[in-house]
């Protein structure tokens, strides 16, 4: 499925805070993924943009991810503690479309603390339900 071929959809973005705003009004959590992959000039103020991104409603930060070095997992979750946020973890399996990315694992041997997954559940349980 690729440009051009049947069933092609153009990729559109949304601003941060129509996509925080979607996903807490639909009783969810936004996380910003990997936040290691952002642009240089977003990396380069990141706490500005994690502070930004935290008045609008951002819940937490995926701290944990197979592209990220330890100092950035250092600084996302120190990041996470100043703001409040929720750290999560992902490994970005997304099917036999990448078979050198493993679920549960990534690219080597990612872990992700259990007592993290523990705080995203009792946080997601405290949201009303409509």
């Amino acid at each position: 499925m690729g440009k051009g071929q049947p069933a092609y959809v153009e990729k559109f973005r949304i601003p941060a805070g129509k996509g925080i705003a979607a996903i807490t009004g639909a009783g969810g959590i936004a996380v910003l993924a990997h936040p290691g992959l952002l642009p240089d000039d977003c990396r380069g103020r990141l706490e500005e943009l994690i502070s930004n991104l935290s008045a609008m409603g951002l819940g937490g930060i995926e701290v944990y991810y197979p592209g990220h070095t330890g100092q950035q997992t250092a600084d996302y979750e120190r990041l996470c503690r100043k703001f409040g946020l929720l750290m999560t973890g992902g490994t970005d399996f997304h099917g036999d479309i990448n078979p050198h990315i493993h679920m549960g694992t990534g690219v080597g041997d990612l872990y992700v603390p259990h007592s993290l997954y523990r705080k995203l559940a009792d946080a997601l349980a405290q949201i009303p339900r409509r």
